[in-house]
């Protein structure tokens, strides 16, 4: 009896064991929807890149510069030389060594004097190759301008194009950009992809994390905190609590198809409706009645489906990735698939 009993104890404790595990497992799979940070969903107004851009001459380029055709180029060297007490005529300049470009950058906010930033530099006229050349100083200015940067300095990079290449740090910062990031005592996020829900969600996030706080939802994509007495002191301490705080965005509703690579990128929330599909001898019904199951080469899916299972359906029916893709561009004109889709 006693070996009997204690059998029946062991299988009643493995049974115990066996569902705290499942509950355990059902628990972690219910609450383990992704979740990220304020600061990755949207940024504060006022703190944003400002972009720049200038005129520069590039040389040392072994016969790759622009050609002697170049107006633009000789009246460029000329000023240069002008500039250092030499007056030379653009007419008597013959030069297959450099290049008129135009120099850009992106500079974010709160840079200050001595900072560096990267610059893209691009041919203006039939420079063949910017590879191993040099910028020589050239200013950089803003949108009202007045000039922020100085860029100067060898060419590191070249892409395909061989007309376009980047000077990594090769600015420096002359003038300070500043950022209001407070206006009339409250601070504004703004949405990097504009949607209401995620916005509701901020809002109820930063509210439950600081009762205190007053909050406002303006559209989808501004989100407005009010800054209270006590922490108008305190605002970049208050600015990096609220990035800090952790909210669970929306889903996509977004099928993005790149029609050069073939990639196909879909969202978890899109859904097809009821719709019969033709591709060549495959036909594909979603929702219809089993019927129509009896026909050869007719898969049937009695219910709507994810984007994401009916495309699983039609890799194993053995379709191509392009033939996936026009299939999902003529469901969406057809209005039977419920989101966005993006073609690039």
């Amino acid at each position: 009896m006693n070996c009997l009993e204690n059998t029946e104890k062991m299988k009643r404790l493995l049974f115990i064991l066996i569902l705290a595990v499942l509950s355990l497992s059902t628990y972690q799979y219910a609450f383990s929807a992704p979740t990220v940070r304020i600061k990755d969903l949207g940024y504060i107004e006022g703190i944003r890149k400002n972009q720049l851009v200038g005129i520069g001459l590039v040389t040392g380029l072994p016969g790759k510069g622009d050609s002697s055709r170049s107006e633009l180029l000789k009246e460029s060297i000329a000023n240069l030389l002008g500039n250092f007490g030499i007056k030379v005529s653009p007419d008597k300049i013959r030069s297959k060594n450099s290049a008129v470009v135009i120099v850009t950058a992106e500079v974010p906010g709160f840079v200050r004097p001595g900072d560096r930033i990267d610059i893209t530099v691009s041919s203006i006229y039939d420079a063949r190759s910017l590879k191993g050349g040099v910028l020589l100083q050239a200013p950089l200015k803003a949108a009202n301008g007045e000039v922020y940067a100085v860029a100067q300095g060898r060419i590191s990079e070249v892409g395909n194009e061989k007309t376009v290449g980047k000077i990594y740090r090769g600015a420096l910062i002359e003038k300070e950009i500043s950022a209001d990031i407070s206006k009339n005592g409250i601070i504004s996020i703004v949405l990097r992809n504009p949607d209401f829900i995620t916005a509701n969600s901020v809002k109820k996030a930063i509210e439950k994390k600081y009762p205190d706080l007053k909050v406002k939802t303006r559209d989808s994509s501004l989100i407005e905190v009010t800054v209270p007495d006590n922490r108008k002191q305190d605002l970049i301490n208050l600015i990096a609590e609220i990035e800090s705080i952790e909210v669970k965005p929306d889903t996509s509703n977004r099928v993005v198809i790149d029609s050069n690579s073939g990639v196909i990128i879909i969202g978890e929330n899109v859904r097809i409706g009821k719709v019969a599909v033709s591709y060549k001898s495959v036909n594909i019904n979603i929702g219809f009645s089993s019927v129509l199951n009896k026909e050869e080469n007719t898969f049937l899916i009695k219910e709507t489906v994810s984007v994401d299972d009916f495309v699983e359906t039609l890799k194993k029916i053995g379709l191509k990735t392009e033939a996936i893709a026009a299939i999902l561009k003529a469901i969406y004109r057809a209005g039977a698939l419920y989101g966005e889709l993006i073609v690039m």
